[in-house]
């Protein structure tokens, strides 16, 4: 299971670290909770144990998955005319909500190859789910690198411009 101090990511909101684990009682029933910050957003959950499972939280990656997340930064094939005209917004969001910073990366590689292929840029959902694939990206990227938000941003815009 988790402890204190480890890093780890959660579905939709992105990797944070377990600052704590309360004991509370709630209905006559004790529990454990998991008290997780996510620095990106200045936002801490209270997840129960008996939920962590079945929520998707996982540990951050390792470092030598980050060759594993470049690739799958990389722009796909070009999406086309008629593909181009249509939002993507729940595939998108569907792999968003994964918890799977592939998955993340194939919404980044997707909607990038897709605005490349539009005169007029992306639509409002799509350029909604880009920055919160982008964010949820970053967020990882700052614990498993150690680095800054605006280094982990460089890195993303970096490997998912084709060059």
């Amino acid at each position: 299971m988790f402890k204190v101090g480890d890093h780890v990511v959660y579905p939709y909101h992105g990797a944070g670290t377990i600052k704590d684990i309360e004991e509370k009682t709630i209905l006559n029933e004790k529990l454990n909770y998991f008290i997780v910050f996510f620095p990106l957003n200045n936002v801490t959950l209270m997840l129960p144990e008996n939920r962590i499972k079945s929520s998707g939280l996982r540990k951050i990656i390792q470092p030598k998955e980050v060759e594993d997340l470049v690739m799958a930064l990389k722009p796909s094939e070009v999406a086309s005319k008629k593909d181009a005209a249509k939002p993507y917004s729940k595939e998108n969001e569907t792999l968003l909500k994964s918890g799977s910073i592939l998955d993340a990366a194939a919404v980044i590689s997707n909607l990038t190859s897709k605005e490349e292929g539009r005169t007029n840029g992306l639509h409002m959902e799509d350029r909604k789910n880009l920055d919160r694939a982008k964010q949820f990206i970053v967020s990882e990227l700052m614990l498993v690198k150690n680095i800054s938000e605006e280094e982990a941003y460089q890195f993303i815009d970096e490997h998912s411009q084709g060059a």
